[in-house]
């Protein structure tokens, strides 16, 4: 049997679509080295199909490479917005601000805060008479 029976045989079972991938392969290879006109049907379908495996190799290699770039500009924006985002710590510092005086002595921030907590609770005045009387002041 000659290579052009063998491939003729092949290319009937290609159209009756009982060929392997491996076979395709093979009839496709020997269908490009030829210049038999008896081929021609079967080159020209193998031909676009080729291509149009290139084109879809093209959009699906564009949407990787979007989707790639989707996800960086997603993991940039959560990194760069978690960390502006969290909350920020003063440490120890106390600030006061009274009569429009700003007072940064821990100290005397905190023995503020404890004379004002002892006045609000010495009284037999229920609470929110004490803080009536603290805005008014």
């Amino acid at each position: 049997m000659t290579d052009k029976e063998k491939y003729t045989i092949l290319m009937q079972r290609y159209w009756e679509a009982e060929t392997t991938p491996a076979e395709e392969r093979d009839l496709a290879r020997y269908v490009a080295r030829v210049d038999d006109p008896d081929f021609d049907e079967l080159r020209g379908v193998l031909g676009y199909l080729s291509v149009d495996r290139e084109k879809r190799a093209r959009q699906a290699r564009a949407v990787r490479i979007f989707s790639f770039a989707a996800v960086a500009a997603c993991l940039v924006a959560v990194a760069v917005f978690g960390l502006n985002l969290r909350p920020r710590r003063a440490g120890d510092l106390c600030v006061r601000y009274a009569y429009g005086v700003q007072t940064t002595d821990n100290g005397m921030v905190l023995s503020d805060v404890e004379t004002s907590l002892a006045d609000f609770f010495a009284g037999d005045t229920p609470a929110e008479t004490n803080l009536i009387n603290m805005f008014q002041r």
